[in-house]
């Protein structure tokens, strides 16, 4: 019963129910069977485990070490909510902690970058790093750049600011492993030398029969990797047209 029970869960709720939706419409709608077919199979296989895995993979396993004299910690924003004690979200809590604990290790200075959309993000971050620092004991030269609105304006202003500072650009960068590559390509590209620090990993080789049937982190996971994908692409046409 456990395992029936498993399954249906899985198929009535998103995206399974959507899945058996796109299905039902396809052997009913025959003008449009091959369109919702070719939905339902879409949405279904980026909504596993193996596919996710598989789309994060070559992301997850990018790896730079550029710069043996870093200057500072630079650690990307992802959102953040003003609610209850940690305001960022996960994907972004996991950044601050880490750019911290590097931080500290290091004894460097740390700059945050995001909440261009969000006057608020800064503010969040800013109080989050606070309350971790009496947490661990140390607390850091904090600097709090909250312009950007997407990776290309992060390394935009922190490349601005380590210019104000009269800082080489050396760096240890920190955000989630899917979006090492992406951040560290461009940050590159603005003159930085990078030593990207990973948190967050995704892919996990490890599984059951459960991971081939539709779930939403496994739709959420493919979902960052394709957008990632989608912002390689639109940064080598950038290349090319300069």
């Amino acid at each position: 019963m456990f395992y029936l029970g498993k399954v249906v869960d899985y198929l009535l709720l998103p995206p399974g129910i959507f899945v058996v939706l796109l299905l039902i419409g396809a052997i009913y709608a025959w003008r449009f069977r091959a369109i919702l077919l070719i939905g339902a199979i879409s949405l279904y296989l980026i909504s596993i485990k193996p596919i996710s895995n598989a789309l994060l993979a070559p992301l997850e396993s990018f790896d730079v070490n550029e710069t043996s004299s870093p200057k500072a910690v630079v650690f990307l924003g992802g959102g953040t909510n003003s609610n209850g004690i940690f305001k960022a979200y996960p994907d972004a809590f996991k950044r601050e902690v880490y750019a911290l604990i590097v931080a500290k290790e290091k004894g460097l200075p740390l700059l945050f970058s995001g909440g261009g959309m969000d006057e608020r993000e800064g503010i969040d971050t800013k109080k989050d790093i606070e309350y971790l620092s009496k947490s661990f004991n140390f607390t850091p030269e904090a600097y709090y750049e909250n312009r950007s609105l997407n990776t290309w304006e992060n390394a935009k202003y922190s490349s601005e600011f380590f210019e104000k500072k009269g800082w080489s650009k050396d760096i240890i960068l920190v955000t989630s492993a899917y979006h090492m590559k992406r951040a560290t390509l461009m940050f590159k590209n603005f003159g930085f030398r990078v030593d990207s620090k990973s948190v967050g990993y995704f892919v996990d080789n490890n599984g059951t029969i459960f991971d081939y049937l539709p779930q939403m982190g496994y739709l959420n996971r493919s979902y960052k990797a394709i957008h990632e994908y989608i912002g390689l692409v639109f940064f080598a046409f950038k290349q090319i047209l300069e």
